[in-house]
Order: structure tokens, then C-alpha cells, then sequence
């Protein structure tokens, strides 16, 4: 399931970063939404569920080097989250743990 909040760690060339991912999918249809929140900012992105456990999602994030745009697949293995985001900037990985309500 795909649904929830993660804290999340992007690897950078300028070193990890961490923050949180949220993913939201309507069981009724394959649109997936959700919010990336780090360094004080938050960003909105949509996209699609492709299964059960895996989707895409495109979005842009602002960031003090400039604008950020970014095509990511995304992978959720029960509480384990991984995504690999491209980038106007180049490839990141990001990987995260579910949080606990």
C-alpha cells in the first residue's frame, strides 16, 4: 500500500538530505498525490499508481540553486519506501521509512 507519510533521505552530490514524502492514492482510481517537505519548504506533486505498491509522479521544487523539476518511480515494500527521482540537475535517490500515526 502506498498510502502514508515517510521520512525520507535524498543522497545529493552536496550530501543527504532528509525530510518527509506523503503519498496519497485514491482506491478508486489511479491518481496518486502528495507533498515533499524539506529544507522548510513543501511542494506538491500528482501522478499515477502503476500496482499496488508502485507509481510515478511528477512535480518541481524550489530550491536556493533554482527550480527543480522531477520525474520519479516510486516503490513502497510494506513500511519501506524507494524512489528514484530525475532531475533537470541529474539522477537522486531518495529512500524512506514509513512514520507511525
Amino acid at each position: 500500500m502506498l498510502n502514508g507519510k515517510y521520512q525520507s533521505s535524498i543522497k545529493t552530490p552536496m550530501g543527504d538530505i532528509t525530510g518527509t514524502i506523503t503519498l496519497n492514492s485514491n482506491p478508486n482510481s489511479n491518481n496518486v498525490i502528495g507533498t515533499i517537505e524539506t529544507m522548510g519548504m513543501k511542494n506538491n506533486f500528482n501522478g499515477m499508481r502503476l500496482a499496488n505498491d508502485k507509481c510515478n509522479f511528477t512535480g518541481s521544487f524550489n530550491t536556493p540553486i533554482g527550480n527543480i523539476s522531477y520525474n520519479a518511480i516510486c516503490k513502497v515494500n510494506q513500511d519501506k519506501l524507494e524512489l528514484e527521482a530525475v532531475t533537470n540537475k541529474g539522477s537522486f535517490k531518495i529512500n524512506g521509512n514509513r512514520m507511525k500515526s
